[in-house]
């Protein structure tokens, strides 16, 4: 007779996930000091998830938390990458990040991953299955070297040979999107539009498994009228110690070595103040350094709205669809005076508890006022609506000498209400008009 015992789980039973606590929000609103501060109580290390401080030195321009300040907690993933003139992406490291957690775990230790790239934390936190099923090969030598040396201009082109309705998705300009569409075209041998189309359906169908961990993610968050000021005066103490135009002097004696000139939007060269300060450096004008100076705080409060917007309509939405698995919790660093009250001693309470397997009560993952703020911005995201995957070349505005280009006809509605192209279809009538008046007097 045949046993009965079983010889392995279910099919429909699910192994318990590992814990793993994340820390995001906009730059200079004090994720690293409660990564420290967690890790501290909670036997953790953390794990840099920030792009541009995976670079060795450039402790300044980068935002490195001070080293007195890390308090001897293990940081990994911090200045590993020595080659400066090398372009550090995504897959790298989803491999390293793994392997650090999986190390940490068996240490009996708690992961704590920290960083503003919210790209590489979504893509690391939340598996993309339908990619991940359909089983991707590792790119030929001939392929890695296209994506790492090509332009963006034959990038763009390369994809839309390929797949020409993922290319219509994204910008001609936007490298990183373009370049992990056709990674993923060439690694599964599937157009990225069909996979996304497989994705969208499967997420229709059934509740997502696709979680690498149970999840407890910190949003650290501040008012904006709060945190820009923040910001200036960061940039402004970085030009007065002198470190950040020291950095970026370092940065431009390889940079401008280099053959040809790489792009500042691709690797360590797109860190925020390098290209904004490059001009004063080549020309020791006065006028570029104080130029360099607004121009990085403009930057830098731009990024931290990107990142405010990453949030809303990427990650609030991709945590919900994964379930139960991912928890995220608002924290308002609003008002500094008030950090160990709003910001650590929640935080410190409700890891606690995430940790000691009880779920968070929803009362406990946002403040009192802000509830507005966690509602997944879905209906704001056009980019899973395939129907609004256009390009609308303006013929009158230009970008760095070419056409100005929205993606999807809500943009380009909003870009036709502009005040730039209103004032710039002014200035043609004017010309226009001008040139009339001219003819008919001669």
């Amino acid at each position: 007779m045949a046993s009965t015992q079983s010889e392995g789980p279910s099919p429909t039973m699910r192994l318990p996930k590992q814990n793993l606590i994340a820390v995001i929000g906009t730059t200079g609103v004090g994720k690293s000091k409660l990564s420290v501060a967690l890790a501290r109580v909670l036997n953790g290390e953390v794990i840099n998830g920030d792009s541009m401080q995976m670079y060795r030195g450039l402790d300044t321009i980068t935002n490195k938390h001070p080293i007195p300040e890390r308090h001897n907690i293990p940081h990994n993933l911090l200045g590993h990458v020595t080659d400066r003139s090398s372009e550090y992406g995504l897959p790298q490291f989803e491999r390293e990040a793994a392997k650090i957690v999986d190390d940490i775990h068996r240490r009996a230790k708690v992961p704590i991953l920290v960083g503003g790239t919210h790209y590489y934390i979504q893509s690391f936190l939340i598996r993309n299955m339908t990619v991940a099923s359909s089983e991707p090969r590792n790119l030929t030598e001939e392929e890695a070297k296209f994506l790492d040396e090509c332009d963006t201009s034959e990038l763009f082109a390369k994809l839309k040979g390929v797949d020409p309705l993922i290319a219509s998705k994204f910008h001609p300009r936007d490298r990183r999107k373009l370049r992990r569409a056709l990674e993923i075209c060439w690694t599964t041998g599937r157009k990225a539009s069909q996979i996304y189309a497989d994705q969208k359906q499967h997420g229709q169908n059934q509740q997502v498994d696709n979680a690498r961990y149970r999840t407890l993610v910190f949003w650290v968050w501040s008012k904006p009228e709060a945190l820009n000021p923040r910001l200036h005066d960061r940039v402004d103490d970085m030009v007065k110690k002198g470190n950040l135009l020291d950095e970026v002097q370092e940065m431009s004696e390889l940079y401008l070595n280099l053959d040809p000139l790489p792009d500042v939007d691709r690797g360590i060269w797109q860190v925020i103040g390098f290209k904004e300060f490059l001009p004063y450096i080549v020309s020791g004008k006065d006028e570029d350094r104080e130029k360099g100076i607004q121009d990085m705080k403009r930057s830098t409060v731009k990024y931290a709205t990107t990142q405010v917007r990453w949030i809303r309509r990427k990650w609030l939405v991709a945590a919900a669809e994964a379930g139960n698995d991912v928890t995220t919790v608002l924290l308002d660093a609003s008002d500094l005076s008030q950090w160990d009250e709003k910001v650590e001693k929640p935080a410190t309470e409700i890891a606690k508890e995430f940790l000691s397997g009880r779920e968070i009560h929803k009362s406990l993952r946002v403040p009192d006022g802000l509830e507005d703020m966690v509602q997944p911005a879905q209906e704001k995201d056009n980019s899973a609506r395939p129907d609004n995957w256009r390009h609308f070349a303006c013929d009158i505005c230009m970008d760095d000498g070419e056409k100005f280009v929205c993606v999807g006809e809500e943009r380009w509605k909003v870009h036709l209400r502009s005040r730039r192209h209103r004032q710039t279809l002014k200035h043609i009538n004017e010309r226009a008009a001008f040139e009339r008046w001219k003819a008919a007097r001669e």
